[in-house]
């Protein structure tokens, strides 16, 4: 009996130093417990609301599954959004919002992201908490604008100059930067001190962090920005790693400027071909697959590279393709519909994790995040009380433009990936 108990006791403290561990960065690599630790992640921006009370828009029966099915097809790490912002009767959101006024919560979506990380750790899953967004599904950095301006937001339906121009002021413009920044912070901390209602963990010890991300997606962020922001968040969760949540898109600097600063411990990328104009959903040749692999093969080896320069870990956190609008390609609703193949879309995946796996197993990359998951969702959904559908695609978005479906061939693809990623 005493034996037993010795090697129960052994067990349970092993389990909870495991458990207990966080994910840090050595040299270019993620390692956790000695060992390397891979990106094998999913978009799942949604998963705060899903987690709420069902008065609250959540449906916590339908995200457990959702869960289930992404730790079934090996994924063990998701991208979320820890922060949105109202006024709730805006349109192109996320409803109910975290935060519908400067320093108002709502408890019961906070509750949806305490359910939702507890979930995930039970899964032995980490999350990248995403702190605000540039563009406005979410409120972000423009909504933070508006609370100190009262300027009307531009909403991008068709001009997106105009919109980032606007929102760029949260960083270029110092008058507007101090401000807004402050509420900001505000924000961040809000999240970082929190403590997690159904286990009891601070946020800045809960090791289910895998990273505080600065924004999704800032457009040429300055260098002293990222430095600020970065450096306030790992003053506020110094055993958690930090990451700016920039596309990469544009050019090197813009690649240094967010991911040079001693507080920033990883690179990100996000590729995404048909939004940038290197892919035709609806052209039925094999010209336009064919290009869109070639760009992002090409975008990937790059942004390797550049991090590698720089001996950082880098995620391509985010990447997608539509269904295959191409049979159909007079039929503008074909390409949202549900049932439509994904031929197009599995071929590309493979491309991107074939490349990935390559880089990866070379000890030049640490992985990637589709996007997204849309799981038991479906584009043809009646919205809930809020007028939200929950799927991959964000509200400003046609539905079911990048959504994987969890009966969609592309799962089959992904589980191939996290097999071969594990080796």
């Amino acid at each position: 009996m005493r034996l037993l108990t010795f090697v129960s006791c052994a067990i349970l403290v092993s389990s909870v130093f495991t458990k207990e561990t966080m994910v840090k960065v050595e040299g270019n690599q993620f390692v956790l417990d000695g060992q390397t630790y891979l990106i094998k992640g999913a978009n799942y921006w949604q998963g705060m609301n899903l987690g709420a009370v069902e008065s609250a828009g959540g449906n916590r029966t339908r995200l457990n599954e959702e869960l289930d099915q992404l730790k079934a097809m090996g994924i063990n790490n998701l991208r979320i959004m820890a922060s949105s912002e109202g006024p709730d009767d805006q349109p192109y959101r996320m409803r109910p919002s975290l935060q519908p006024a400067p320093g108002k919560y709502n408890e019961d979506i906070f509750e949806g992201l305490d359910y939702f990380m507890n979930e995930i750790g039970k899964r032995n899953m980490t999350a990248v908490l995403t702190l605000s967004n540039f563009w406005h599904w979410s409120g972000g950095f423009s909504q933070y604008i508006n609370w100190i301006t009262n300027e009307t937001i531009p909403y991008p339906v068709t001009d997106w100059d105009t919109f980032t121009t606007w929102t760029r002021r949260f960083y270029t413009n110092p008058d507007i930067r101090e401000k807004a920044n402050k509420l900001y912070k505000a924000h961040i901390r809000k999240v970082q001190t929190r403590r997690n209602k159904f286990n009891g963990k601070l946020y800045t010890e809960d090791p289910t962090v895998f990273s505080w991300q600065i924004a999704n997606e800032p457009q040429l962020g300055p260098k002293d920005w990222y430095d600020e922001i970065a450096a306030f968040i790992k003053q506020g969760a110094p055993r958690q790693l930090v990451s700016s949540g920039c596309e990469s898109k544009v050019d090197k600097e813009d690649f240094l400027n967010a991911h040079s600063s001693k507080h920033i411990d990883y690179a990100t990328s996000h590729c995404w071909v048909e939004n940038w104009g290197y892919y035709n959903a609806s052209d039925p040749s094999k010209k336009s697959l064919k290009k869109a692999k070639a760009y992002a093969k090409d975008f990937i080896s790059t942004r390797t590279e550049w991090a590698n320069e720089i001996n950082k870990p880098i995620v391509l956190e985010e990447f997608g393709m539509a269904r295959d609008a191409w049979r159909k390609p007079n039929d503008p609703e074909y390409k949202y519909d549900p049932a439509t193949p994904t031929s197009h879309k599995d071929d590309y995946y493979k491309g991107i994790f074939k490349q990935i796996e390559h880089l990866a197993h070379q000890g030049r990359h640490s992985g990637a995040n589709f996007w997204a998951y849309g799981g038991l969702g479906r584009s043809t959904d009646k919205p809930n009380q809020y007028n939200m559908t929950w799927l991959g695609d964000p509200p400003h978005e046609p539905k079911g433009w990048y959504s994987v479906y969890n009966d969609d061939t592309t799962v089959k693809v992904i589980k191939d990936f996290t097999k071969k990623l594990q080796k």
